[in-house]
This record gives structure tokens, sequence and C-alpha cells, in this order.
């Protein structure tokens, strides 16, 4: 089972500041978390940005568990809340000596919290979710979503935290468990705070739902022309000549199918129409005329045109994907209704916004020889199109409207040979090439 993951904005952990020693062939910071932890992205990237530090001997104390105090301090420090005025003893077991006193404060004062119902706040206690959640929304003074049913299975709507659970859970702050339970009494471990940290820094910053497809597997198919990015460790792919699924099953009602959908169990499959010589209009007009009452919009992936068909009650949105040659790539998808609804559209949207095209057969390409007469073709115009096209899996990452004043510019990449070119049209011509997948030209 995996485990729950959570967020917040930016934080400064207590402990002394001090460099990690290296193990041997250890690359993190700490020799305590390695690459394979399930934490380490955010840890690192925290410790990065002088946003965490470790213990005195040089670990990162994974697993100890984050005391209310602490809790206070790393928050009023993460968001800047001002904790160096005069305050008052406000609870009895928070005396104006200890370290703690100004951020627990700080954080009455500024109504991030308000203490137990003896009037204590017991700073010594270990953190758990919920009281983390309710926290770290109010202290990010975000507006809180209005709660209308249970947000997670073990969450309903007239609990005290439902609001920042939901705010969170919106977000892709938190996730519940296979079975769709949020286990908010769960003491915070450093590792976890950290995640919490990292995720939250992401909402804030982008004004987004955090990336929940920042360290899933890519899958790049060796029969159908696409690659898309997936959850290797809660699906599975079933693969065969003319299509590839993936398949989320249900372990509370025990599916073990793609067959049939059940309440907490997903799919999303891939494969090839033949568009029958019927031009791009043609060929999404018949799709319209056959999914009446469906919303439609259309959209490109990459340089291909295509056409999204939703119906949102019924949980299912298809892609339709024009390529041209008489081949439209089609991508089916649904999910069931049950506890784990909300969570399923949101891998659903994860993967299909990884959706790219990948040319089959690139494996084979000699790109050595072909990168070398692309170079010799570089700057010579009615021929970069020409070249562009022997590479098989060139995708275009962006494209410059305006271009260098004669039209739109494409950059376009090719995997095989880890190459970015930059390509203007009404020139036919490749203006330059840099190693690598960019657009820094």
């Amino acid at each position: 089972m995996k485990r729950i993951l959570f967020l917040i904005g930016l934080f400064v952990l207590m402990s002394m500041s001090v460099m990690a020693t290296a193990e041997a062939g250890h690359t993190g910071s700490f020799p305590d978390v390695p690459e394979d932890h399930e934490n380490y992205e955010a840890i690192e990237y925290l410790d990065t940005n002088g946003v965490i530090n470790g213990y005195q001997d040089g670990t990162f104390g994974p697993e100890d568990l984050v005391t209310r105090a602490q809790a206070m301090k790393i928050v009023i420090g993460a968001l800047g809340i001002d904790f160096e005025g005069t305050y008052s003893q406000n609870f009895p077991d928070v005396l104006s000596d200890q370290w703690y006193f100004p951020y627990v404060m700080a954080g009455f004062e500024t109504g991030i919290i308000n203490g137990y119902d003896d009037g204590t706040f017991k700073p010594g206690d270990n953190v758990n979710l919920a009281e983390l959640l309710k926290i770290i929304v109010l202290a990010a003074n975000v507006e809180l979503p209005t709660v209308e049913s249970d947000v997670f299975a073990d969450v309903s709507a007239d609990l005290w935290y439902a609001p920042h659970a939901l705010y969170s859970r919106n977000n892709n702050i938190i996730l519940p468990d296979e079975y769709g339970y949020l286990n908010a009494q769960t003491s915070m471990t450093r590792a976890v705070f950290s995640e919490v940290v990292y995720r939250m820094m992401i909402v804030l910053n982008t004004d987004q739902p955090y990336p929940l497809d920042e360290n899933w597997d890519m899958y790049v198919s060796s029969t159908l022309p696409f690659k898309i990015k997936y959850d290797s460790d809660t699906w599975k792919v079933n693969e065969s000549e003319n299509e590839v699924m993936f398949f989320r099953s249900d372990k509370e009602y025990l599916n073990l199918s793609p067959l049939r959908l059940y309440p907490n169990s997903a799919v999303l499959s891939v494969t090839l129409d033949d568009a029958d010589e019927l031009s791009v209009d043609d060929y999404f007009a018949n799709v319209r005329n056959i999914f009446t009452g469906a919303d439609y919009t259309e959209f490109y992936v990459g340089e291909f045109e295509a056409l999204e068909v939703l119906y949102p009650d019924d949980r299912i949105v298809d892609w339709y994907i024009y390529l041209g040659d008489s081949r439209v790539l089609v991508v089916y998808t649904e999910f069931g209704n049950g506890t784990l609804g909300f969570q399923l559209m949101q891998y659903v949207k994860a993967m299909l916004s990884t959706l790219e095209y990948s040319a089959v057969g690139g494996a084979g390409i000699d790109y050595t020889e072909l990168l070398g007469e692309i170079f010799e073709n570089v700057l010579v115009e009615d021929m970069g199109m020409s070249m562009l096209d022997q590479l098989p899996d060139k995708i275009i990452i962006e494209t410059d409207t305006i271009g260098v004043g004669t039209g739109p510019v494409d950059y376009y990449y090719t995997e095989g040979a880890d190459y970015t070119f930059k390509y203007e049209r009404a020139g036919d011509v490749i203006l330059d090439t840099r190693e690598g997948q960019t657009t820094a030209f």
C-alpha cells in the first residue's frame, strides 16, 4: 500500500545548519535518505533551496516525528509570518522562556491555532495529519472550498478539518490510500512533512494543483505511435499489437480485470483507427454525429489536431488525434464513481496531459549518420522539413508564433538522437540545433 502523500508551503526545519556527510556511492544530501526513498525528491529540493537542514551528525532523520511546537516554527518560518512581537502567555504549557513561545503565540494571534478545549497547546505532542492540514491551509491564507459531501472515505463533510482536507485533496497535496481512506490521525514524520512542504511550494508558486506525474515512469509503445507517463506502482499495462491498455484495479471490490469497470477502477486504452481517407474536419464531424450530447473540445497534441469527447456525468473522456495518412490515434478513458473517483479523475487527467506522439521504429535508426546529414543542411532553405521528416520520433515541444519576423518558428525534439532543432516554416529551413531537449537557442 502506497504511503499517503501530503503538502504545505515553504518551510525551515529547526535543526542546526550543517552539511550532510556523504557515504560512498551516496549522491544525495543525507546518508539516511537514499535516492529510492519515497520522499527523496522533496527532501533534496528543499535542501537545495535552503529550506531544510539535517542534524549535526549529517543525517536527516526521515522517520523522526514532528511535534506541535516544531510544526509551528516550521509553518511560521516557512510562510514568513512575523513572530518577533511582544506576546502575552495564552497557554499554561507554553511559557515565555521556551524557544517555541514566539512561534506558538504568533500562530495564535494570526488565527492559525486555537489550542485544546482545556486551554492547553500540548507543544510536545506529535502533530497529526488533520492538525497539519488545518495549520498549513490557514497559514497559507487561501480560500477554503465549500464542503458539500464526504471528502474521503473516513472524512465526512461535518468534520472540523474537512474544508482543509478538501483544499488539499483538490490540489493533490494529499492523496488517500488505495481504499479511499485519509487516515488523518497519522503522526507526521520529517520525510512526510518535507513532502507536504515541497508540494505546497509547487501549488503556491504555480497556482495549479501539484503535478502527479512528476516521478511517474514513461511508457513508450513499440507497436503504436505514442508515449505516456503513468504510475507504474498502481497501474498495470496490457499490451497487444493493436491496443495498449492501462488499468487501475479496484482493491476494495477485488476487481482484477479491465473488462468490467468497478466503483474504484479506471481504464485508459490507446488504439489506431482508419480515417478512411476522411479529412480531419470530416472525421471530427463524424465523431460528433456518433457521440451526441457530449462536450467537445478541439486542441492540439504536438503538431496534430485532436478532438476531445467528454461525458462528465459518466466519467468518460476520449481523444481522437488525427495523424494524417488515414490514421487516427484514439484514446479511450473511463473511471468509476466510488470513494476513489476524484483521485482516479486526477490520475486520468495527468496521464492524458503527458501523452505525446512517438513514431514506431525509431530504435533502428542510425542517428549518427542522419544527424550528420541534417547538420550539413542547417540554414539551407527549402530543405528543413525534408530533413526533419527523416526523424521518426520528432515532436514539437514549442512554437514561437512571432518567430524571427518571417513567421512561426517550431522547436522539434527527437528522443532517439536527443537533439532539438529550431525550424522556420516560411523558409522551410533549420535555423539551428542544440543537444538535449531545450528551446534556449
